[in-house]
């Protein structure tokens, strides 16, 4: 594809449903009492990916990504001995939970990228948690044994696990819910640091039997000041989350907001190009809104009204104007909620003043691609500073005007969409090697686009 330079930028879009909400509407309607209704559901290939796997597992799938209705079998049955999760990672993750609470005897495989990711973090947890595996080798395809063996505990409905998350992830924390919630376990989830909550939220909205701790706080009198009182937070966990399962969720309605990390790359066209973007009916669940917080954090403003919560999340329309950008440092705890964003806030570096340093995102090499290697390729082609920190993260700089580039995909959306971004800004005209990728998240990608950048 050749992607031009247009400066312009202004314009309010509507984006296509949240993929991570998405993938977990569809898999709970293998779980409900009755017909599910989704509306806004991900036209994406990675979610249509979860579509066919809940078509194969025995429910009936019927209306468009408007408006579906998942209608689920009395019992989960594999029509065939193996599902094809195709490039998505979420789909084959929350599967595998989901299957091992129920018993179903199934090998989860899919394409060559997917195949290459790391599935230990699910796999040694659900082993703990009693789901048994055919030899499995830490990816896939990954083969799952089923009958009352493979379902959660030793009798298949009475397991239990207390697990605290050695690393944040919030596939590996909702596996273990919904192996809960399938098998009629009880599954008990601390996370250190906290990650998206879109598991919980949907199952309290389909009735689970789920609670969601805080950390204990304890509020004293200050010893140095009687005026004042001291909060002192007693537990070193951010979140805990415990499920059983006892019996069918209820079939509520589900309408799924705008994905927020699609919205990050026309947010940061707004941004770069010091222009004014308007998305609306977007998701503002805070576990997701980092990206905007970012934004602030380098000098653009950052607008939000109509403000409502349907189906037990929150969204609304928010509105990003451009300025003068400076760099900044991410690590930690923000460089965990801005995973998925990383690339194009490396894209926006490019464009700010002075050095952006991303620590803590050593997860971005087992991502569709080695996102470090793909972004810093991609950047130092158009002539900016990239330097590698150790193993897990960037430093960015801008020298000068960047330059026109013969851009590669790496067959990673995220890239794709980053470069495309990018392009707008250059001095002549780029191409994009595969532009048909964007497809795995928003297929829509480059006529959204179209209606933000102008000239």
């Amino acid at each position: 594809m050749k992607l031009n330079p247009r400066r312009k930028i202004a314009g309010t879009i509507t984006l296509p449903g949240d993929k991570s909400i998405s993938h977990r509407a569809a898999l709970m309607g293998l779980l409900v009492d009755g017909p599910l209704t989704i509306t806004n559901y991900s036209d994406g290939a990675d979610c249509r990916a979860t579509l066919e796997a809940v078509k194969s597992l025995g429910a009936t799938v019927q209306g468009d990504s408007d408006n579906l209705t998942i209608t689920p079998a009395d019992k989960i049955v594999a029509a065939d001995s193996v599902i094809d999760c195709g490039n998505s990672g979420t789909t084959a993750r929350l599967l595998a939970g989901l299957l091992s609470g129920c018993g179903v005897a199934v090998e989860l495989t899919g394409d060559e990228s997917l195949r290459s990711r790391p599935m230990d973090r699910i796999i040694n947890p659900l082993s703990e948690f009693g789901a048994k595996f055919d030899n499995p080798s830490g990816t896939l395809p990954l083969k799952l044994l089923g009958g009352p063996v493979g379902a959660i505990g030793a009798t298949g409905a009475t397991g239990s696990i207390n697990y605290t998350m050695p690393v944040p992830s919030a596939q590996v924390k909702s596996a273990l819910l919904l192996a809960a919630c399938a098998g009629g376990g009880t599954a008990i989830v601390t996370e250190p640091i906290a990650t998206r909550d879109h598991t919980e939220r949907m199952l309290a909205h389909l009735k689970a039997n789920i609670q969601v701790s805080a950390p204990r706080v304890e509020i004293q009198d200050d010893p140095h000041d009687p005026r004042k009182k001291t909060r002192t937070v007693l537990d070193n966990w951010q979140s805990r989350v415990t499920v059983h399962g006892n019996g069918k969720l209820s079939a509520a309605a589900i309408d799924i907001p705008g994905d927020i990390s699609t919205a990050a790359f026309f947010f940061a066209a707004a941004a770069i190009g010091k222009g004014e973007v308007t998305i609306t009916n977007v998701g503002l669940n805070q576990t997701r809104t980092a990206f905007l917080e970012y934004l602030k954090s380098i000098g653009c403003a950052v607008a939000i009204d109509q403000r409502r919560e349907i189906s037990a999340e929150p969204r609304g329309r928010v509105t990003v104007t451009g300025a003068p950008l400076k760099g900044r440092k991410i690590s930690g705890e923000f460089s965990a909620r801005l995973i998925d964003e990383i690339p194009i806030i490396a894209t926006v570096a490019c464009f700010a003043e002075g050095p952006t340093v991303i620590r803590d995102v050593a997860e971005l090499r087992v991502k569709e691609s080695n996102r470090l290697e793909s972004i810093a390729s991609n950047l130092r082609l158009m002539g900016a500073g990239v330097g590698m920190i150790d193993d897990d993260g960037l430093v960015i700089e801008a020298k000068g005007e960047m330059q026109p580039a013969d851009f590669k995909s790496y067959g990673d959306h995220r890239i794709a969409m980053s470069v495309a971004i990018a392009s707008l800004f250059l001095s002549g005209d780029s191409t994009l090697d595969d532009a048909e990728c964007v497809s795995v998240s928003c297929p829509t990608f480059f006529e959204l686009l179209d209606k933000i950048a102008h000239g």
